[in-house]
């Protein structure tokens, strides 16, 4: 009677074992990434402690559902990160993606309405290390009332830039998403050195880019974001001999005679029509261009497409079509 009943036990052990490895299976199924560069949020990230760029560090013990930036460039990269639906208060000068537009504004990035980002009741505030002394008293208040604040770097290099969206991924547990966005502009980088990166330094055309002209003439000497966006094209800084954001007399500007003038404000005929300017090698050539200075300032997931502007831009006759 015993041997009778071996063939089912053996049969319901088999059974038993093979619903435990199914099971298995599709925990490690529901655990691997998702296509196209990104992956699931990881629900074990939290908590995390993130040190900002002044040194001070936050412990986030989750997910942030309810965040409010305070400069355009962390806006983008919030949404580069599919998690612009988060956002429930940015500046009054975030134009990008449209969907900036429609969130409460709570002031400018020189300064922001404390009553109305506490009324918003964020879990997480983007401060950028920019704002400097301007926005100190506000953070130390939202510090005050318990809410958690980031200051995130300004940077000076594409590398550093790199490493600020790769931050923020972190932050909002993003990491695998802020990868790809780092992989596709470094991707951009090596398209456009394939065609520039190699030109002999006689032959590399020296730009000078304008900002400002109230009363001096601003632009943006070495040790920039944008000087470095101008060395990575292949080109030069035509002020490399100053160092950050400076001011130039026009007849200084007109001494370093540049091959290539990008203005971001105001428009090229302006520059091309100054008195004392007919000899200068970029409006001889009309090499003059008024170009977006937001996707050349702001250090986000836009910095390819400013890149790729640039290029087309300085190299004209060299970029293939």
């Amino acid at each position: 009677m015993v041997r009778g009943h071996v063939p089912i036990v053996r049969s319901f052990t088999f059974m038993l074992l093979l619903l435990i490895l199914t099971a298995c299976g599709s925990e490690e199924l529901e655990n691997q990434p998702t296509s196209e560069g990104s992956s699931a949020p990881d629900t074990g990230h939290y908590p995390i402690e993130a040190e900002g760029a002044d040194g001070n560090a936050v412990e986030i013990i989750e997910e942030p559902d309810r965040i409010v930036s305070l400069m355009p460039s962390n806006t983008e990269i919030v949404f580069a990160l599919e998690q612009g639906d988060a956002l429930v208060g940015v500046t009054d000068i975030d134009d990008y993606p449209e969907e900036a537009e429609e969130i409460e504004a709570v002031g400018s990035g020189l300064g922001f309405d404390v009553e109305r980002v506490l009324a918003l009741e964020p879990d997480l505030v983007l401060d950028h290390a920019s704002s400097g002394d301007a926005s100190s008293e506000g953070i130390q208040q939202l510090e005050n009332a318990g809410i958690d604040v980031l200051t995130v770097a300004n940077p000076q290099s594409l590398e550093e830039a790199y490493g600020v969206i790769e931050d923020v991924g972190t932050v909002v547990n993003r990491e695998a998403k802020a990868e790809a966005i780092v992989e596709d502009i470094e991707s951009e980088v090596g398209d456009i050195q394939d065609v520039t990166g190699d030109l002999p330094e006689e032959e590399q055309k020296r730009v000078w880019i304008e900002v400002s002209s109230d009363p001096d003439l601003y632009t943006t000497g070495s040790h920039t974001f944008m000087d470095d966006m101008v060395t990575a094209v292949g080109a030069r800084n035509a002020a490399e001999d100053s160092e950050g954001w400076v001011a130039y007399t026009e007849e200084e500007a007109v001494a370093l005679d540049p091959d290539v003038i990008i203005t971001t404000y105001g428009d090229e005929e302006t520059i091309m029509e100054r008195e004392g300017w007919q000899e200068v090698t970029a409006v001889q050539d009309e090499a003059v261009y008024r170009l977006d200075g937001d996707i050349l300032s702001r250090p986000g997931p836009r910095i390819a497409e400013g890149l790729r502007t640039l290029a087309r831009h300085i190299y004209e006759d060299e970029w293939p079509d």
